[in-house]
């Protein structure tokens, strides 16, 4: 007779074993992930930025359109637009659009304007259905200054940028001689973030983080097409290809209006490049914490294309990558937890460099785990307000889902 004897522990002790050995290897795979998911845009973004210069501009240099929609901004309109009308780009004009406001940000546009002949203000009274308020009047202003004569070339560039943002004077120069050097057709720069609270600006910071790394920003320069950028705070943009994708028709109801753009200037063959621009631009983005929580409430779920499914693999991958690591290296023998210590270590060094490009400084350092999950209750929070309420309300407009889902720009 054949006897066979099992042995439940060395059993168990075995899968154990192999247990631990997997993780092993996870930890490092993780590891080795992140930094090469990680590292390159990240390194990129940081290494670039652009400079102010004291080049002169010659005739040869293309006239500038700034397009500056703003609705309610009262408190922010008048030294945003009197930053720009202080540039040193001589070929300058500047269309600030006043889209609907119930404050005095009309009447302080028109201040501004009467003592400068280069700014020139638009009204807008109605929103036409089928269109977000800010598409909307950035599409009025640029519509009024492009060519009627589209058989010959011109030259001319669209600055669309916000109403909150302040331009030192060599920044539309510096911008202008950076894309003719590098025969651009579109320039997104991203300003330096006024600092704020603490936890604030560990947010921000992961913001632009989280963009650098989602958009691949080393691969903006190529032709790699998932790779685009786009900054509400400064889009600069040839006529010619503006025009070669019919402007802001096709993104008429996308709220990412800025992000979408950098797409279609992609898509449509132009060259583009993304920089930072501390010492040209700077904008406080929001005044709280709970500011930029809440500031996110249209964006959040419109990046994920209000699509349940992609909030939830996103989350998925947050949690695999960010949270599980720091609760296997307090449950893992020191041995096995190596490789996901050095994934946390590369998380935090990387996002501390950001940090204190973003103006909060590499004391920061501890902050990521914290902002990691402070802006994933952001998104989800978007997507809760947004699924609640059926659609997205901004600038005081209501938008519903269902036209917003239909008309996403992909």
């Amino acid at each position: 007779r054949l006897c066979v004897r099992i042995h439940p522990h060395r059993h168990s002790g075995g899968l154990v074993i192999s247990g631990l050995k997997l993780m092993f290897w996870l930890g490092w795979a993780l590891f080795a992930g992140v930094v090469l998911w990680v590292i390159p845009p990240v390194a990129w973004f940081l290494s670039r930025r652009l400079l102010p210069t004291d080049r002169s501009v010659d005739d040869d240099c293309p006239d500038v359109v700034v397009i500056v929609p703003a609705r309610n901004e009262e408190e922010a309109i008048a030294n945003a637009l009197t930053s720009i009308l202080r540039s040193d780009y001589p070929k300058l004009k500047l269309i600030a659009i006043n889209d609907r406001s119930t404050d005095r940000t009309g009447e302080l546009m028109n201040e501004v304007a009467r003592q400068d002949v280069r700014c020139q203000i638009v009204h807008v009274e109605f929103l036409p259905d089928g269109w977000l308020g800010k598409n909307h009047a950035m599409h009025v202003a640029a519509e009024s200054v492009l060519p009627v004569d589209t058989s010959e070339p011109h030259n001319q560039l669209l600055l669309f940028t916000d109403g909150d943002v302040i331009y030192e004077s060599a920044a539309i120069s510096s911008a202008v001689h950076y894309l003719q050097d590098r025969q651009l057709d579109h320039l997104a720069l991203l300003p330096r973030m006024i600092p704020g609270s603490y936890l604030e600006n560990g947010v921000v910071a992961f913001f632009g983080f989280a963009l650098a790394i989602g958009q691949q920003s080393h691969l903006i320069t190529t032709r790699w097409p998932f790779a685009y950028a786009g900054v509400g705070a400064f889009n600069l943009i040839t006529t010619e290809l503006y025009r070669r994708f019919d402007g802001h028709q096709r993104i008429a109801m996308d709220v990412l209006d800025d992000m979408k753009l950098g797409k279609l200037a992609k898509q449509h063959g132009g060259r583009q490049d993304f920089l930072g621009a501390p010492d040209l631009l700077s904008l406080r983005w929001y005044h709280s914490l709970w500011g930029v929580i809440t500031g996110l409430e249209k964006n959040g779920f419109a990046a994920l294309n209000y699509s349940l499914w992609e909030l939830l693999m996103t989350s998925i991958v947050f949690f695999s990558t960010m949270v599980a690591p720091y609760v296997l290296i307090m449950v893992l023998p020191v041995e096995q937890s190596m490789g996901f210590l050095a994934a946390i270590a590369t998380w935090h060094v990387m996002y501390a460099l950001t940090a204190a490009r973003f103006g909060g400084g590499i004391l920061q350092l501890p902050m990521f785990p914290i902002a990691a999950w402070l802006m994933a209750i952001a998104f989800w929070r978007s997507a809760w307000v947004t699924l609640r309420q059926g659609g997205i309300r901004w600038r005081e407009s209501f938008y519903s889902l269902k036209e917003l889902r239909s008309r996403i720009y992909r």
